[in-house]
């Protein structure tokens, strides 16, 4: 009897899709770089001494073996102290990952792994890539065999090690998970989500943004799972606190509904009827006629 292998489609968390620049800047008494915005991440790496960011007008110290990921559209400039050399690599990247962005102007001090990750990012970029006299990455004619591939896989590796870190810090906004199981922990997670932020309005966008999955990907697992969409199961989660209040609080209906994000109580007794069989109302009385 043959063995049967069933085919799983690898999830990618991290996704880079282009390199812009792989290069050293070097600092060497008081310099101040012109200040700078574009569209694509910026990772900085400071190999040598100590420089100072300035992101969006806040002032950010870094010093040897530590590193910070500057997100698109975000201006900023180096600074650097008289008498003080700086060497600082840089690696600049287009992706469409938005977690990136939760990572955003923090600081990670570099220990083995971090600092291994780079140091390779550092030698294959090295042996494939030159910065030409219009600052553009050009291949070498000599490029080592598979540097350019080798880079995207270490760059990967490092950003997937710092959004762990981040998903491991108190109040993090970045989910890992591992398992058998991985979409029924993540629809889980989600719901739990759901289940702390009843007095908030949340968009589709806001949730994917949350746990970093497109919306098609995201809604489609979610649908598989509960056999509900998400803003369907969020809605009826919310509908079941209402209940709650209504049963175990004094709150007018009107206040129910703006605590619960629906500043129009006529659109929110509709939707409650809709899930309840009752209005806001009708509901109350009936429970505290059938419990007196």
């Amino acid at each position: 009897m043959m063995k049967t292998y069933l085919r799983h489609q690898v999830l990618r968390v991290v996704d880079v899709k282009e390199l812009l620049a792989l290069e050293y800047l070097d600092f060497e008494g008081k310099y101040k770089n012109y200040s700078e915005r574009h569209d694509f991440f910026e990772l900085c790496f400071v190999e040598e001494g100590r420089v100072e960011l300035l992101l969006s007008g806040e002032k950010v110290q870094l010093v040897e073996g530590e590193m910070i990921l500057i997100q698109p559209e975000l201006r900023h400039s180096y600074i650097s102290e008289n008498g003080n050399k700086a060497r600082v690599f840089v690696v600049c990247f287009e992706s469409s990952t938005q977690s990136l962005r939760a990572i955003s102007g923090m600081k990670f001090s570099c220990d083995g792994q971090l600092t291994e990750n780079i140091k390779r990012i550092i030698d294959e970029s090295r042996r494939t890539f030159r910065m030409n006299e219009q600052e553009q990455l050009e291949v070498l004619p000599d490029a080592i065999f598979g540097g350019q591939q080798a880079i995207l896989l270490q760059l990967d590796y490092l950003l997937i090690s710092l959004l762990r870190r981040t998903s491991l810090l108190e109040n993090s906004n970045v989910v890992f998970l591992d398992g058998d199981n991985f979409y029924g922990e993540l629809a889980e997670i989600i719901i739990r989500y759901f289940k702390s932020n009843f007095y908030n309005r949340l968009t589709l966008d806001d949730i994917c943004t949350r746990f970093n999955y497109s919306r098609s990907h995201l809604c489609k697992s979610f649908k598989e799972q509960t056999g509900e969409s998400l803003l369907a199961c969020f809605t009826r989660l919310k509908m079941e606190e209402a209940k709650r209040l209504l049963i175990e609080s004094d709150l007018s209906v009107g206040e129910i509904s703006s605590s619960l994000g629906y500043p129009e109580s006529k659109y929110f007794c509709e939707l409650f009827k809709k899930y309840a069989g009752a209005t806001p109302g009708t509901y109350r009385r009936s429970f505290r006629m059938t419990n007196n």
